[in-house]
């Protein structure tokens, strides 16, 4: 069973959010069909550019049960088609074929172009997201920013001025990008799939602490002058994980899950031979080690 919420779980972190209200519904329908819970859609809906508030978010679901009438089919095959690799079961998986991914391959929008035209951060004047963070002085060489006048748009937002994070698959090439405006959410680029991939904050031997998002890879950061190492998104945290485990074996290795995810995070600890760093009993659900 717990195998199967996993497998939900990261086929939904492959689907962009930040899709039309009505299949965005659809898909957490979906979701909570296949085991997920509110929760889940909740965190899976945060980084998305039409991300209103967690009351309406919860609102949207209330009613929906899991033989609410969508089935856990229409997860997998929308997530299939937003390029997820079901390695879970043995038939091969199809190839990305989704609307939504062409529309984001168009010219000047692959995670490589993008990439390309986005400027280093200047040291000397942080971004926006940097400072609200509390993140003086942490490495910021692997980052870039997007010029004032470059034209991408993710969900009808515009990304000039976004720090530009880059996510690196098992492989070591770029898998995808994270953008974050001056003034808005986290947003993936669309069409090109987190499944798999991280970004280290940080280098060097020693422990590695795995966190979901940036911010908190910065905190770790910041608390230990170690690598922290980020997932991306909750559902991609077990595979990163095991990416980790499998490239240095002898490593250190520490989870620091949000507040309400510690069961889930001891569980993935057990299975890649992990530790766990907790907050403190009282912050509130979601809290990560950054607010901390």
């Amino acid at each position: 069973m717990h195998g199967d919420i996993e497998r939900a779980r990261e086929a939904l972190a492959s689907i962009p959010p930040d899709l039309p209200r009505e299949q965005w519904h659809k898909y957490g329908r979906a979701a909570i069909a296949a085991g997920l819970s509110v929760d889940d859609v909740l965190e899976w809906s945060r980084p998305a550019g039409n991300f209103k508030s967690e009351r309406d978010v919860r609102s949207a679901f209330r009613t929906v049960t899991v033989d609410g009438g969508t089935g856990p089919g229409t997860l997998f095959d929308a997530a299939r088609r937003y390029g997820w690799r079901d390695t879970a079961r043995s038939t091969p998986a199809p190839e990305p074929r989704s609307p939504a991914p062409a529309k984001a391959r168009r010219t000047g929008a692959t995670p490589g172009e993008v990439w390309a035209r986005a400027q280093p951060v200047d040291a000397s004047a942080l971004h926006p997201y940097i400072l609200r963070k509390n993140a003086a002085g942490v490495p910021v060489s692997g980052l870039r920013v997007l010029p004032a006048d470059d034209r991408l748009r993710i969900a009808g937002r515009a990304m000039a001025g976004a720090l530009v994070v880059p996510a690196y698959g098992q492989d070591g090439g770029l898998q995808s990008l994270q953008l974050i405006p001056p003034d808005g959410p986290k947003l993936n680029l669309p069409g090109a799939p987190m499944a798999g991939a991280l970004h280290v904050v940080g280098n060097g031997a020693g422990p590695a602490y795995l966190c979901e998002g940036i911010g908190a890879a910065w905190a770790c950061w910041q608390a230990t002058e170690r690598r922290a190492v980020v997932a991306f998104g909750w559902g991609n945290v077990k595979r990163v994980a095991a990416q980790l485990r499998q490239q240095e074996p002898q490593a250190a290795l520490v989870l620091v899950p949000d507040v309400g995810k510690e069961i889930e995070a001891e569980r993935i600890a057990r299975e890649v031979g992990a530790a766990v760093a907790t907050l403190p009993g009282g912050w509130p659900s979601n809290t990560d080690v950054g607010d901390y």
